[in-house]
């Protein structure tokens, strides 16, 4: 009997036909799809050759192509050559792949046939669009639905996984009418006739009636015309994420006309079963704080006993970077920082109580600049003008006149080009909105925040994990895709024990493949000269890992003599458009915090949140959706051993609770968030070059 409250966003159907009779050619066709080699049947390879790809009208049969017919349910046999035990007869069923994608096109011509634009790609999944009931004047708005066939992932039946995948803008302006204000190449994917087309692919007939295209808004198009970033939706995305699929399901996948396509078998969305559930250790919530004492809660824990280890440096100076019109906001934060904000009900203590940083400034030692435009000059020529001191530790509080989520291009570079400016001077910084200095009970949490993040600037600890030590060295490998340059950019972190605290920061173009490698083998080099008794070492990559990139890592440690596990676990940001669950019992449908589901093919869903077992969950501390774990291990024989993966996912969650940026715990864990975080801002340096002083701090939180 299963009891779980959790539910997947996912429908079971069952094959609609117990065979197919699909066609293929060796040559492309009319109304004719390419399939790649290992997916086609042995009789297309035995009539035509080998080849690279194969192509295939499916049901189709326009132009006599070689019929081939099979079942859609592998036959199995029982062995005994050595042990009974059941195997699949080769080539007795159309591969899993191949049906795929026949019932992906089955499914994106049902919906285009009714009149809905589809995303054109069908090879992995079907977008649709359905217009949204919003109404907005500049734009129509579509909400995108996602359907994704999958086989026995969950439950050993066909699949149909169902995710909202948010909102797109669509131009009520024609690209005629844009034209003026926006480059050509900013326009990305475009609407003519109900049709979604990539505008690098129009057809002559569209390109005859521009007037009739209409583009979709992207962050590209949005900077042509100067329109600001859009505030984040901090609504809680389970609720938002669970009505949609709803309503979608009820609207148009049950109906008598869309099971004619695809069968669906069960009657909602399925339940997660018990065995498939597990939790994290009750201890992994626990921090260690000041005076050797715990704390499950960040904040709490450095409220009541102040961070586990103070700031090395005792000669602080903190100074002020702020705009002539922002004077008032630095006197204001100055005095909250030195005195704290107190109300009836909450208070922040100050910097100095709270996080134990003497704060101090010196009187005339500010930074105003006039020209908000482009501050960097006269910035640069105040700090080449100062005389700093080398015992003295400065620390920068820098109140952007811009609001970080307003920012436009230009302006963001403005905020990068002055954090590298500091760092040349060997001085750490701490950016804040103006417009976000205010004197009410809110900002208190944003000065909690703040005090954390400049303490671990100065290298002080607020928090550690309670672990006992282990002989292992872990890596975190984080990325950023920098849209500008449509690079993506990859930054690494390195920890010379396992509880959290982190020691180097690299960063990497993501095709330094070689480099990347070296560096880790560099680190597994230091760490050996001082401990030989490494037993593992533990790669938190940021999706999958290829061969490619480990290859390298191998030989270096084959090099070094070193014969160590290597646990490679990839963290993937859960998406909109992936597989997700829901806790019907709680009113917020977010599972409690370190619960994780085995989904299938040593992949685990982990959930990080401040929903904790026996405490009140604050709804401010936000939603976040879970994140995807994959665990392998070069030794084969290790990568299955249950105890070694709950090690493995355990660790995972206690540094999601080591981000010093915030006292709310984060859903990625800092191995990969804190180098994401490096890689974002790394490309907008000088070189592509993080000064030496940047390479062993937390400058970036």
């Amino acid at each position: 009997m299963n009891t779980s409250n959790l539910t997947f966003n996912i429908l079971t159907f069952k094959h609609p036909e117990d065979e197919y009779t699909f066609h293929f050619s060796n040559e492309e066709v009319e109304n004719s799809y390419r399939v790649f080699h290992t997916l086609v049947p042995y009789e297309v390879k035995e009539h035509f050759g080998e080849q690279e790809h194969y192509y295939t009208q499916y049901t189709s049969n326009h132009n006599n192509l070689f019929a081939v017919t099979k079942n859609s349910v592998p036959t199995y046999i029982t062995s005994e050559e050595d042990e009974e035990k059941t195997v699949r007869v080769k080539n007795s069923a159309y591969t899993a792949s191949l049906l795929k994608r026949y019932y992906n096109k089955q499914i994106h011509d049902y919906f285009k046939g009714n009149g809905f634009i589809v995303n054109p790609n069908f090879v992995s999944d079907t977008e649709i669009w359905i217009p949204s009931k919003q109404i907005n004047s500049e734009y129509n708005l579509f909400e995108k639905y996602t359907i994704k066939v999958q086989f026995g992932r969950i439950t050993g039946d066909p699949e149909l996984m169902i995710a909202y995948a948010g909102i797109s803008k669509v131009f009520r302006k024609s690209i005629v009418t844009l034209m003026s204000q926006v480059a050509p190449e900013c326009f990305n994917w475009v609407i003519y006739q109900n049709t979604l087309i990539r505008h690098e692919n129009l057809s002559d007939e569209a390109q005859r009636n521009l007037n009739e295209v209409y583009p979709v808004w992207n962050f590209d198009i949005r900077d042509a015309l100067n329109q600001p970033g859009e505030t984040p939706d901090k609504t809680n995305p389970y609720l938002k994420f669970k009505k949609h699929i709803t309503d979608f399901y009820n609207t148009y996948l049950n109906t008598a006309e869309f099971k004619n396509v695809i069968p669906i078998e069960s009657n909602s969305f399925i339940p997660v079963e018990d065995v498939k559930i597990g939790e994290v250790a009750d201890n992994s919530n626990l921090l260690l704080f000041g005076q050797k004492k715990y704390h499950s809660v960040p904040y709490k824990g450095m409220d009541l006993h102040g961070p586990l280890e103070v700031s090395p440096y005792n000669k602080v100076q903190f100074f002020f970077i702020c705009h002539s019109s922002n004077t008032d906001k630095a006197t204001q934060l100055k005095n909250y920082l030195e005195k704290g904000l107190h109300f009836d009900n909450l208070s922040y203590k100050g910097i100095t109580s709270f996080a134990k940083v003497p704060f101090f400034t010196l009187h005339g030692f500010s930074i105003v600049f006039k020209n908000q435009q482009n501050p960097v000059p006269e910035i640069e020529e105040y700090l080449r003008k100062r005389e700093f001191k080398d015992e003295i530790r400065y620390i920068a509080i820098y109140i952007s006149p811009i609001p970080k989520d307003h920012a436009t291009k230009a302006q963001k570079a403005i905020y990068y080009k002055i954090k590298e400016l500091l760092l040349k001077h060997k001085i750490t910084s701490q950016a804040i909105d103006a417009q976000k200095i205010k004197n009410n009970v809110n900002y208190i949490f944003s000065l909690n925040n703040i005090s954390i993040a400049v303490l671990a600037k100065l290298d002080g600890v607020p928090w550690r994990l309670d672990v006992p030590l282990r002989n292992e060295l872990v890596v975190g490998v984080g990325a950023f895709r920098n849209i500008d340059e449509n690079i993506q950019y990859i930054g690494s972190a390195f920890s010379f024990n396992n509880n959290g605290k982190f020691n180097r920061f690299e960063c990497f173009m993501n095709n330094q493949v070689d480099i990347l490698a070296g560096s880790i083998i560099r680190a597994v080099k230091e760490y050996a000269s001082v401990n030989r008794n490494l037993q593992r070492l533990i790669i938190h990559f940021y999706k999958n890992i290829s061969q490619k990139e480990l290859d390298p890592i191998e030989k270096g440690l084959k090099n070094l003599g070193i014969n160590v596990p290597v646990y490679i676990v990839a963290i993937n940001k859960t998406e909109s458009h992936d597989i997700v669950a829901f806790d019907d019992s709680f009113e917020n449908l977010m599972p409690n915090s370190g619960t994780f589901i085995n989904i299938g093919f040593n992949q685990f869903l982990l959930f990080n949140n401040t929903r904790y077992k026996n405490s009140t969950f604050n709804p401010k501390d936000g939603f976040p959706f879970p994140i995807k774990v994959k665990i392998t291990c070069n030794k084969k024989e290790l990568a299955n051993d249950y105890k070694t993966i709950k090690e493995l996912l355990d660790q995972v969650y206690q540094f999601s609770r080591m981000y010093w940026k915030s006292v709310r715990q984060q859903n990625l864990p800092v191995t990969i968030k804190y180098p994401e975080m490096v890689a974002e801002i790394f490309p907008h340096f000088e070189g592509h070059e993080i000064p030496p002083f940047g390479k062993d701090n937390l400058w970036f939180l």
